[in-house]
């Protein structure tokens, strides 16, 4: 009987044989289909990761919106944590939608408190929380079309995820 047999995992914890598609054998000589491979004197292919999807690419898009990015506001010494995901966006929009308010009237002192993505609280007048929204929302723009670009490259490159080159900078 010949056939091949290749690492199913990184880990080399598991193997596939050629002449039984969709196997996962143990790598134990006491499981009989592994010690056929190593009694038939069988090289073991090195595991082959698969090509990167482009839900691949959604799911590290996600990841670092939902890590957020750090900021820098107008007027303020301190960097902000800014996390986006949803709710994070949502909170956000209503505090600048509250800041515009106060701008249009003529109030660019008051302050609101913002608790950021690592509990660190600060205290922002009504532009900077404007300023802060803004910029935060570019991030997520950047990482929206950072993901499209991978996407789009045929094949996705397999360190698309470890590749800083192909992000925007979060500053985390």
């Amino acid at each position: 009987m010949t056939f091949t047999a290749q690492y199913t995992n990184a880990e080399h914890t598991t193997v596939s044989r050629s002449d039984m598609p969709g196997s996962s054998i143990p790598v134990d000589l006491g499981n009989r289909h592994y010690a056929e491979i190593v009694d038939a004197g069988v090289t073991i292919a090195a595991y082959a990761a698969p090509a990167p999807t482009g839900e691949d690419v959604n799911a590290e898009r996600a990841r670092r919106i939902e890590a957020g990015v750090i900021i820098n506001v107008t007027g303020y010494a301190h960097a902000i944590h800014v996390t986006c995901r949803n709710e994070d966006r949502h909170n956000l929009s209503g505090l600048a939608f509250t800041a515009q308010e106060r701008i249009g009237a003529g109030d660019t002192t008051t302050l609101t408190t913002f608790r950021d993505g690592a509990d660190v609280m600060h205290d922002l007048t009504p532009p900077q929380i404007v300023e802060m929204r803004d910029q935060s929302m570019a991030y997520v723009e950047a990482v929206y079309a950072a993901s499209w670009t991978l996407k789009a490259m045929s094949p996705i490159p397999a360190d698309y995820a470890t590749n800083a080159t192909y992000w925007p900078a979060s500053g985390l």
